[in-house]
């Protein structure tokens, strides 16, 4: 049973901690929680004592001192602190969690929070952020970071790193736009998830700044493509390197790139989707490609909208896969030397060889962009030339015959013809060649199955 007296001066002066024991606790008749703890030692300390949660919580008010204490206020103050005890306690609460979320934490429990996210998607964002987040930004707690951080940071990743012959490379908008997209990323998702209710841990989002003072970087695609005039070289030499032979006697994926380069030219394939292509995906009665839905299981090889998508080829495009195949070591049909799928510097190392002889930049994605800017030329309309790139075109671009029209294989199949004409009327060189003599070999398509299918599911 707690020990309770009416505190006053006299009173609380008289009081002594029992023989055998460190202290005691008194609590006071008239304000509920005040309390004094006498210790053996004779030191008098008042307490505001309050059971919360199951919880006994303790908070000081003040030694007593017979001369300069004042009941009443020590005992305003106890009803005051009492009242307001659960409050105080969960602003600590969240003042304690706002110095231990770091950008760091919060990151990796956006991370585990966003089960839909791919592990190509995952790896991005980590790249992104070991690369320039950390650095800069490594440690803190969210609640410290402010406007000026956001815009110092963007500006700082914006400024061009030197190349290997000392001269400055372009400035890297595109990698300042994407760093801070992920921070702004991380403080949305910090709003929502560590809001506790009543108040939350983080109040908003500083990256706003960047919207509202409109300094993102202007988002403009490449304007790029390989010129009509530059197309046959470009095809030839393609063919070309891959019948070369090895400098040395060491195997090489010439043959491999190739084909793979060639098929992007003539199917608009992403650059890093060639590598996704399974020997198994290849539909060979409609020479098309089914690329199935994203699950836990494919995501990897999945498209980067992970919708399953039936992509129709020309047979300019579906010879290069047969080519490919013959060489291919593996179950993708685009493989390196040693490596199950083909990788980005392979691809990236057999361009520079073509682009020594054409004389003209040639970036991975050159050749979607080919073949994209081929069929508007095609006139095949803007419909099919969405369904044939597996573009989504969201916004003003949307045709308004989506969700409408029904893309079947055989529509699909006469509008990438017209594509595949265009490019070897502009290249000059003929499909046969193109095909490095497998036209010939092409088993009859399937019409009923053409007639029936259709590209998106």
């Amino acid at each position: 049973m707690a020990l309770k007296i009416n505190f006053t001066k006299s009173t609380l002066d008289d009081l002594t901690c029992p023989q055998g024991k460190s202290d005691i606790l008194v609590y006071d008749t008239e304000i509920k929680g005040l309390a004094i703890r006498v210790t053996k030692a004779g030191g008098k300390t008042f307490f505001v004592v309050r059971k919360i949660k199951g919880r006994d919580h303790r908070i000081k008010l003040g030694a007593f001192d017979k001369r300069t204490t004042k009941i009443p206020m020590i005992r305003d103050e106890a009803l005051s602190v009492y009242t307001n005890l659960e409050a105080m306690l969960e602003e600590k609460t969240t003042k304690d969690l706002q110095e231990e979320v770091t950008v760091e934490s919060a990151f990796e429990d956006m991370l585990i929070a966003k089960a839909k996210l791919t592990e190509c998607t995952i790896d991005d964002y980590r790249k992104t952020f070991k690369n320039h987040i950390a650095p800069n930004l490594s440690g803190r707690p969210l609640r410290t970071i402010a406007a000026k951080d956001v815009t110092a940071l963007h500006a700082k990743v914006t400024k061009p790193l030197p190349k290997k012959d000392g001269t400055l490379g372009p400035p890297r908008e595109r990698t300042a736009n994407k760093t801070l997209s992920l921070l702004g990323s991380i403080f949305s998702f910090a709003i929502a998830f560590y809001d506790s209710g009543s108040k939350r841990l983080v109040e908003y989002n500083p990256v706003d700044i960047m919207t509202t003072l409109k300094i993102w970087h202007e988002n403009k695609r490449s304007k790029i493509r390989i010129n009509p005039n530059e197309l046959g070289g470009f095809i030839a030499e393609c063919l070309a390197i891959a019948d070369q032979q090895p400098m040395r006697d060491v195997p090489t994926s010439f043959k491999t790139v190739s084909a793979a380069v060639l098929f992007m030219l003539f199917s608009g394939v992403r650059p890093g989707e060639i590598a996704k292509i399974r020997k198994t995906d290849i539909h060979h009665p409609t020479r098309s490609i089914i690329f199935s839905a994203r699950t836990k299981l494919n995501e990897l090889d999945s498209l980067k909208n992970g919708e399953e998508f039936h992509l129709v080829l020309s047979d300019s495009a579906y010879c290069q896969l047969l080519y490919a195949m013959k060489h291919s070591i593996s179950e993708y049909v685009f493989s390196g030397v040693s490596q199950e799928k083909i990788s980005e510097s392979s691809v990236r190392d057999f361009l520079i060889r073509v682009q020594k002889k054409v004389g003209t930049s040639l970036p991975r994605k050159i050749m979607r962009a080919s073949f994209i800017s081929t069929a508007q030329k095609a006139r095949i309309g803007q419909y099919y030339t969405k369904v044939l790139s597996n573009h989504g075109g969201k916004g003003r671009s949307v045709d308004v015959t989506d969700g409408y029209k029904t893309d079947y294989l055989s529509e699909i199949r006469n509008a990438i013809t017209l594509v595949e004409s265009d490019i070897h009327t502009m290249s000059k060189i003929g499909k046969d060649v193109v095909c490095r003599g497998l036209l010939e070999t092409l088993a009859p398509l399937d019409q009923k199955a053409m007639d029936q299918l259709v590209a998106h599911s």
